[in-house]
């Protein structure tokens, strides 16, 4: 499903909420697409805030995000290996470089460079792909399509351990 733009003419309606709407449903689809390749205790990582009172507002606060997060979620697959998680969720286009923050990319890359597995998990209108970072030829000014990211995707465990 694609949003270009306000769905509910009638209603005042945020579309940050609704990226955000489209965001958690691709959460959803991710967790599941993890646990179809084995990775276990998928946890969710928070991303700290600090809340501050807007002037003159009643119960209205401003949201300053503090420290950034290397990922979304974690887990762990067989043998004990920790997985770090970043979900991208692009309805309607190619996955882009420039989707990712700087401290995301470092966080994945250095997550590897410990021996874990750190994962993407694109997901499209045609289901979530899982991809091992680094994704070869991904760099900037590159993008993936859903019909590539469905020809690198991981599709089990043996994927999933570095097996195929």
């Amino acid at each position: 499903m694609w949003v270009s733009s306000n769905p509910y003419p009638h209603r005042r309606c945020n579309v940050s909420r609704i990226s955000q709407q489209l965001g958690a449903q691709g959460e959803q689809l991710a967790v599941g697409a993890l646990r179809r390749i084995g990775v276990d205790m998928i946890q969710k990582i928070a991303t700290p805030v600090a809340l501050f009172p807007v002037p003159n507002m009643t119960a209205a606060f401003r949201v300053k995000w503090a420290t950034p997060v290397s990922g979304d979620h974690t887990g762990i697959a067989r043998g004990g290996l920790f997985v770090l998680v970043e979900v991208k969720t692009c309805f309607g286009r190619n996955l882009r470089w420039s989707d990712f923050e700087d401290h995301q990319r470092v966080g994945l890359s250095e997550h590897v460079a410990h021996g874990g597995i750190a994962l993407v998990v694109y997901v499209t209108d045609n289901g979530a792909h899982v991809l091992r970072w680094p994704i070869h030829g991904f760099r900037d000014g590159k993008g993936i399509s859903p019909s590539v990211a469905d020809a690198l995707a991981l599709i089990d465990e043996q994927g999933l351990l570095g097996r195929d």
